[in-house]
């Protein structure tokens, strides 16, 4: 069996088990502040674990999992990866774990045939229901059965003793065996040894208690079932290879690798790099997909590194060039079958890919040098612990990987010191984890999930209406009101909450915000009078002509995706947007900066749409049915099967749950204010609508107006300036009259009226020229205060040891100023224009005295 066929027969097992088939998630989780990346199966189902949005009690599904944590790992051992699929099933309060057990095994051993013989159960030490169910319902031998603690059965990972706080339950592994002769050999050995003869294929987690602040384990009132199976790992085990790597669809991205590196290298290859690159080729492919751009910050932060690594790998096996961007077609190829919208931007992750890796070889080129002549200095002044924070800023701030950098200091006859580098990176991490929304804990106690835990669905009334009355069914600590039913929109899709008010009996409130979290919406702002109670009856109000302006944007973006897809290309995909009241933003895929030409072109396409004041339709269509229409979709989004599909005749058709303008002609005019680059590949237009975009025309034309007479100003300055010294340098034979013998030489210090340091200047040079020797300092008044520029010949630079500089500092030091400059060249200036002239004066005999 191949890997579609075990896939298809593990969710077709399921469906007969009246188990939904729900579609893989994204692998960037939506609502959801826990996680970087999906990581397991059950992550899509939190709501339901939670007893909230339970529409099936049963689903399976083989999710994108996405996973960093052993990175160091991978390719070095058979299973371990970034990128993998998980199949599971799932029961939210119906079926535990005897039914768990028995489908897991009957799917084992009657679907995909595998010998009972072949497999062991693990189970958590004190759950005796699961190792009865498996000793006297399976009937497996007690001999292939092992007792193993919290560490290792249960999930999260010694939760009991631990935390976190929440659910939580103990699981029972299964494993297959491949035989005393692939492990330690030894007459004892079971899936507790830590040889290579078991692999543990699927893990059946019995979500049964609710951890408490005090460590007790509180049973659960509905206890849940969260299996997972990794889906690279069975397949192994079917195709009857120990390797992950060696199963079908890894062999076509390990064949290509190893070709290019024969091609450089020879027969041959270093195996645990090419398999790392397989492996990293292929999460970057999903992530780009959907829509990790990289970038150095977050998830863009893991696709960079991932590529970076890739990139190191291959240059180790002798591929100096772009590289990884040719292999994405080939990952498409092998996984199209269950996830096709890979085809569909199979060009334009390969293009990041490849921007990705020009710009690194680039990194490389420029850095390496500069290790190479760090790791010299290290070792020739013996300063060994110096080496973690070299490699560390190495790593941190230009991306290149540790492998590489120890790899070079080991050619200098360095060691890094592992340690004492992680303690640096895990610090660097805790710096980030303060300055992230990305937070670390499972269920995390947050605004978010207390709202959750009241499990209130408000029911949203604003497509249509912008008054109602509503039952008020919670007041929060901060002041925040839920109703039972509300015409805000609340946060979420990109666009802002609605304002207005709300007011009961006791009290009247001024909405400034409203936020949608799971299925409630939270009323955010501050009261006016009085106070709000719980079970009053509420008029509520939306501020209508706030309203108004977010549906423009909001429409408006639709216009601006379909514009940029007509003029720029079908490659052009949404990463993100956010719509307010005052503006509009949008995230796009495109590889290069849009020239003026095309930011005109679009706006004149988004603004001819606005014009034919086209109708804007809304209906609620199947999920499948929309796609089919050709709705647009956001990538990584998840949607439910009834969707909200928002129609603008035969130019935009997307999948979209936000208000929206009737008529086009609503958005009266659409402005282009911004285009920028976020993310390698990834662009920003800003823009406005409506009056905010008649006012931000109105204000570039005043600000050209304005620009364009300072420049007019400016010319008109520069010529009469351009006068001025013309008529100055004039009269330059006339000033140089008034200048005085020393000695052999010449000194002429004079201030010039009206003069800029410009003239000033002019005039030093045009004396130099014409009196070989001498030394001239020139002054004027402006603003109240004073500029001077003082000039010597060479000659007297050499004979006397004087200087413009000497001289500079010296004048600024009688004016209360500041000067300098070169020895032949200097100027400055001081702030009291009334001690220029004893200035001038005392500067005399300074220098008479250096010249005679």
């Amino acid at each position: 069996m191949n890997t579609n066929d075990i896939r298809k027969a593990y969710l077709e097992f399921f469906r007969s088990k009246a188990h939904e088939i729900v579609t893989s998630d994204s692998l960037v989780p939506k609502d959801d502040p826990s996680l970087l990346f999906t990581g397991a199966g059950m992550n899509q189902f939190k709501e339901q674990f939670m007893g909230r949005n339970v529409t099936y009690r049963r689903a399976t599904s083989s999710q994108k999992c996405l996973r960093t944590g052993d990175l160091e790992n991978v390719g070095k051992t058979y299973s371990h990866h970034t990128f993998f699929e998980m199949l599971g099933n799932f029961s939210f309060g119906d079926y535990f774990k005897k039914e768990a057990i028995i489908w897991g095994w009957e799917f084992l051993t009657k679907t995909l045939k595998i010998s009972p013989d072949k497999l062991w159960a693990s189970v958590y030490k004190d759950d005796d229901e699961a190792y009865a169910i498996w000793r006297d319902v399976i009937k497996i031998p007690e001999a292939r059965m092992v007792k193993m603690g919290e560490k290792d059965n249960f999930w999260p990972s010694e939760a009991p003793s631990k935390g976190p706080n929440g659910p939580c339950g103990p699981c029972s592994e299964i494993y297959y065996d491949w035989g005393v002769s692939a492990g330690c050999g030894k007459p004892d050995c079971t899936p507790a040894c830590d040889c290579k003869r078991f692999t543990e294929v699927w893990n059946l987690v019995f979500t049964q208690f609710d951890r408490q602040s005090d460590s007790s384990l509180k049973p659960l009132p509905n206890k849940n079932i969260d299996t997972g199976m990794g889906l690279e790992r069975i397949v192994a085990v079917m195709q009857g290879v120990r390797s992950n790597f060696e199963i079908d669809i890894f062999i076509p991205i390990i064949g290509e690798i190893e070709k290019a590196v024969a091609r450089v290298q020879g027969p041959g290859s270093r195996v645990q790099k090419v398999r790392a690159i397989a492996d990293h080729v292929r999460a970057v492919t999903f992530m780009i997909s959907d829509g990790v751009m990289p970038s150095n910050e977050e998830r863009g932060y893991v696709a960079r590194k991932l590529i970076r690594r890739s990139l190191a790998h291959a240059a180790d096996l002798g591929i100096k060039a772009p590289f990884l961007y040719k292999l994405v077609s080939i990952v498409v190829d092998v996984m199209r079958a269950e996830y096709p919208e890979l085809a569909e931007r199979r060009d334009d992750i390969a293009q990041v890919i490849k921007r990705e890796e020009e710009n690194f070889l680039i990194v490389l080129a420029t850095q390496i040098p500069k290790v190479e002549e760090a790791l010299l200095k290290v070792k020739s002044e013996k300063a060994q612990s110096k080496l973690p924070g070299l490699a560390f800023n190495f790593y941190d701030t230009y991306g290149m990987p540790y492998d590489m950098l120890e790899e070079m200091a080991e050619k200098f006859g360095l060691k890094i010191d592992r340690p004492a580098f992680e303690k640096l990176l895990d610090e660097q991490r805790a710096k980030s984890r303060a300055n992230t929304k990305i937070k670390s804990e499972i269920f995390s106690d947050t605004f978010a999930k207390k709202v959750e835990a009241l499990k209130i669905t408000t029911e949203f009334l604003g497509y249509e209406k912008a008054h109602a009355e509503a039952k008020v069914v919670a007041v929060l600590e901060g002041g925040e009101v839920i109703l039972d039913r509300t015409p805000f929109y609340g946060e979420s899709g990109g666009q802002a909450g609605d304002w207005g008010s709300i007011e009961t009996a006791s009290g009247r409130m001024e909405v400034e915000d409203a936020k949608k979290i799971g299925n409630t919406i939270v009323h955010i702002g501050k009261m006016l009078k009085g106070s709000i109670k719980k079970d009053e009856t509420a008029k509520v109000s939306i501020d209508e002509n706030a309203r108004a302006r977010i549906m423009r944007n909001h429409t408006a973006t639709h216009l601006l995706q379909a514009a940029l897809r007509k003029v720029l290309g079908d490659h052009v995909h949404q990463t993100g947007s956010a719509v307010d009241q005052d503006r509009l933003r949008f995230d796009f895929t495109h590889m290069k900066k849009m020239e003026d030409r095309e930011i005109a072109r679009v706006e004149e396409t988004v603004n001819e749409e606005i014009k034919k004041r086209i109708p804007v339709k809304k209906d609620i269509k199947d999920i499948e049915a929309a796609k089919k229409d050709g709705a647009t979709a956001l990538f990584g989004e998840k949607y439910d099967k009834k969707v909200r599909v928002v129609t603008i005749s035969d130019f935009s058709k997307e999948l979209c749950g936000g208000t929206h303008v009737d008529n086009t002609g609503e958005i009266e005019i659409f402005k282009i204010t911004g285009e920028s680059s976020i993310a390698s590949g990834t662009r920003r237009i800003e823009a406005v609508t409506g009056d905010a975009a008649k006012s931000w025309i109105v204000l570039q034309e005043k600000s050209k107006k304005e620009k364009e007479a300072a420049e007019t100003r400016k010319e008109e300055e520069k010529k009469a300036s351009g006068a001025r010294l013309k008529d100055e340098l004039s009269r330059v034979d006339d000033i140089i009259k008034n200048a005085r013998d020393v000695g052999a030489f010449k000194y002429l210090g004079a201030s010039i009226e009206n003069a800029n340091m410009d003239i000033l200047r002019a005039l030093a040079d045009r004396i130099k020229a014409k009196c070989p020797s001498i030394v001239v300092v020139l002054a004027a008044k402006a603003d109240g205060k004073v500029s001077f520029v003082a000039a010597v010949t060479q000659d007297i630079i050499k004979d006397k040891a004087l200087t413009a500089n000497d001289l500079a500092k010296e004048m600024a030091k009688l004016l209360g100023g500041s000067g300098g400059g070169k020895p032949d060249f200097a100027q400055g200036g001081g702030k009291d224009p009334a001690l220029l002239e004893p200035a001038l004066s005392k500067l005399f005999e300074v220098v008479e005295g250096r010249l005679r």
